[in-house]
């Protein structure tokens, strides 16, 4: 009784009646009539699904359209332990079409309009099949998706463009789905070929981009490097000095990343080369280091900063034998707590062997006070310093800075590309979406270029101080660099200088720098005035190439003026016309189908068009009229085109091959009936069938006689009420399946 109760609540659905589909319905084409059946079924609050087809040949001869809750799934888990939830109500609902011979038209023949459950029209844009992604949709999600941003951000911009979660006709789950089914949905196999693709095509729209790939006996990417020709053309000005790292977390196959950074005039990260790695062994750094060599020309850098990896120090020393290789200080002083947290005062320890690694001024004053560090605290038999003792000349500043830096003394600049990386990229990801996101990285580290050049060249920093130094510097460096010119400007006021003594124009000063109020450094400053040449102890020219504050102070003793051309250097100039900022930054074209490219030009122009008819209602109204007549006309050519085509050798092109369909998918449901069986087994099973089937009617009919007489007792009127007014017309009953003995549900 309560199963009889809870049914006759149920509110009777309305549906116009143009949209009822009825026997005898004619329709052009296949597609038409299912379109016209899922119009119906989203009216009336269900969805549907294509349950057989019947073909002859290639051509389908008819077709049975069914309620998705049509038949009933078994599941072998037993339902104690099953909660997944199932829709099979073995519902009656269906349509059957078939062809007309002679015409080519296609007609319904049979109509089945009762369902086994409930159906609600205000739902029905929640089901699968009435949720839908349009063009303009796919393509702000192959956007948004290839920009790095979000799915749930992507699905959030489209809430609140459209004004709200209920003026969409998709949800979330769509978005991410349509992601991970067709953005990022790029086999093991097809993903290698796909990375391939893209050099080749690299290749194709630049000779100078560079790669060269390693391959496993199976084929399969053991080493992997490329650059492209802005990368290769800026390593002329800015090859002096490389940072290299390696990281793991990009992609699926667990290779290891490695970029090549340098420093342009503005003191910004520049990419020079990326490469993937299936191991970090002495042979594939030898391979990637060789790789890189030959694409630079053959021209080693100056200095080569690398993390603390002994793999990477053998294959530099035979690859780059006269390049200065230099470990990453930051990792080393990163060190220092774990590899003392044991001794007693391990902090006292740490602060001073900070102490004796920044403020030895000298190579002997390092080896003095580190011997005096060691014995004060009892470490003369500490395996792991001793290790960084036997390498101070690859790590320790004053081993290091007699030589140019470019202002790096850690691999921080190539663990920031990589943190680019990590913002877009998981160990999921596939090579495709990690060389794309490398373009987005060469890109954006061209832009920043391109805006620093173009401030540039339309400002100008105002000078700190009156001297005439500064003015020079002011000139002729970067905005970036020229900020570093005056800090030490600025520190100069902190200096005092005194000289020591002066012979032939060769003099030695002693400039002190006060630090706190206490606390003075002493700098030994030499000035060569016939030479014009001035050195400073801190030895920040050499590894920087900028005048230290120091020796802006000696030449403000001697009241110079002008310093040399040599301390003006093209490296950091503003001025310098640089063959790179030329190039382009290498990126992939989006390989979208023609339709998809038709559309964005479309959009691509509509928007002016949107955009200068929105200046007046006038103007609006013009191209809301145009709009009109433009519909109309596509449409009437679209109907006229309706039908079979063909395409010759001809007539034939790439925008009509494109243009080609696969032909229908050949779906099958089990095994195929076995049509070797006896006349006899036929009319059994018939006879049996008929038998079931004059039983179960009967049953209904008794069923529904008392549901009949329920319902009356209910105001109709009332019923049809609260339902939407946006379809009138046409009063549905929908059916109720019996429940089966020993069911318990209640059929929805």
């Amino acid at each position: 009784m309560g199963v009889l109760t809870w049914c006759i609540l149920q509110p009777l659905s309305v549906v116009d009646d143009q949209l009822v589909p009825k026997v005898g319905m004619t329709f052009t084409t296949l597609e038409d009539a299912e379109k016209f059946y899922r119009n119906y079924a989203k009216a009336a609050g269900f969805s549907t699904r294509v349950q057989s087809t019947n073909r002859k040949g290639n051509e389908i001869k008819n077709q049975l359209i069914t309620c998705s809750r049509e038949g009933k799934w078994k599941s072998k888990i037993s339902p104690t332990e099953k909660t997944n939830p199932t829709a099979g109500l073995n519902c009656p609902a269906r349509i059957y079409i078939h062809t007309l011979k002679d015409v080519g038209a296609w007609i319904i023949s049979k109509v089945v309009l009762d369902h086994s459950h409930p159906c609600c029209p205000s739902k029905a844009e929640m089901l699968k099949q009435h949720r839908e992604l349009s063009m303009s949709i796919r393509r702000t999600i192959e956007n948004n998706e290839e920009a790095g941003i979000r799915p749930r951000k992507t699905y959030q911009s489209f809430v609140v463009a459209a004004g709200g979660h209920r003026e969409l006709n998709f949800i979330e789950k769509d978005v991410r789905n349509y992601i991970t089914r067709k953005v990022r949905n790029v086999s093991e196999q097809e993903d290698a070929k796909e990375f391939g693709k893209y050099l080749l095509r690299m290749k194709e729209k630049n000779p100078n981009f560079f790669f060269e790939l390693e391959l496993e006996e199976d084929q399969s990417i053991k080493l992997a490097f490329w650059a492209d020709a802005r990368s290769r053309a800026a390593f002329e000005y800015f090859g002096d000095v490389i940072s290299f790292d390696t990281t793991y977390n990009t992609n699926r196959y667990n290779l290891v990343c490695g970029s090549f950074v340098g420093v342009n005039h503005h003191g910004q990260s520049t990419l020079l080369g990326c490469s993937l790695m299936k191991n970090e062994e002495i042979e594939s750094f030898k391979w990637l280091f060789q790789c890189w060599l030959h694409c630079m020309g053959g021209n080693a850098p100056k200095g080569f900063l690398t993390d603390q990896c002994a793999s990477m120090k053998r294959a530099l020393e035979a690859c780059m034998p006269t390049t200065i290789h230099r470990w990453c200080i930051w990792h080393i002083m990163k060190k220092i707590p774990s590899k003392l947290n044991g001794y007693k005062g391990h902090a006292d320890m740490e602060q001073e062997m900070s102490q004796v690694i920044w403020n030895s001024h000298s190579k002997d004053s390092f080896d003095r006070n580190w011997n005096d560090f060691l014995l004060n605290f009892g470490l003369a038999d500490n395996k792991w310093l001793s290790d960084l003792y036997e390498d101070r000349h690859i790590w320790v500043p004053i081993y290091l800075d007699h030589h140019f830096w470019a202002g790096m003394r850690s691999t921080q600049r190539s663990e920031s590309m990589h943190s680019f990386f990590n913002k877009f990229i998981t160990r999921n990801s596939s090579l495709i979406q990690f060389v794309k996101q490398y373009d987005n990285c060469l890109g954006s580290r061209e832009q920043e270029e391109r805006e620093s050049d173009a401030a540039d060249f339309h400002t100008v920093i105002p000078c700190a101080t009156k001297s005439s130094i500064e003015a020079q510097f002011q000139d002729a460096y970067s905005h970036q660099k020229f900020r570093k010119v005056q800090a030490q400007f600025r520190g100069k006021a902190n200096c005092i200088t005194r000289l020591k003594n002066s012979a032939l124009g060769y003099s030695v000063y002693e400039v002190g720098e006060q630090v706190s109020s206490s606390i003075f450094n002493k700098f030994v400053v030499t000035y060569d005035s016939v030479a014009a040449e001035v050195k400073c102890q801190c030895l920040l020219f050499e590894s920087r190439e900028i005048l230290c504050r120091h020796a802006l102070s000696v030449l403000s003793f001697e009241q110079v003026s002008q310093v040399s051309p040599r301390y003006i250097l093209e490296r950091w100039s503003k001025k310098v016309k640089r063959r790179h900022t030329h190039i382009k930054s290498s990126h992939d074209e989006p390989l979208m189908e023609p339709r998809s490219k038709r559309f964005d030009q479309l959009v691509f122009r509509l928007q002016n068009i949107c955009e200068f008819a929105s200046e007046s209602e006038e103007l609006t109204a013009i191209l809301h009229r145009a709009y009109d007549n433009v519909m109309a006309e596509m449409e009437s050519l679209k109907a006229k085109r309706k039908g079979t085509s063909s395409l010759s050798h001809e007539d034939a092109n790439l925008e009509s091959v494109n243009e080609l369909q696969s032909p229908p998918r050949i779906r099958t449901r089990g095994r195929p009936k076995n049509k070797l069986g006896s006349k006899l087994d036929k009319q059994i099973a018939n006879a049996t069938k008929k038998k079931k089937t004059k039983v179960l009617n009967e049953v209904k009919v008794m069923f529904f006689k008392f549901c009949y007489i329920q319902i009356n007792v209910f105001d109709a009127a009332s019923a049809v009420h609260s339902n939407s007014s946006q379809y009138q017309g046409h009063v549905m009953n929908y059916q109720f399946r019996v429940p089966a003995a020993g069911d318990n549900s209640l059929g929805v």
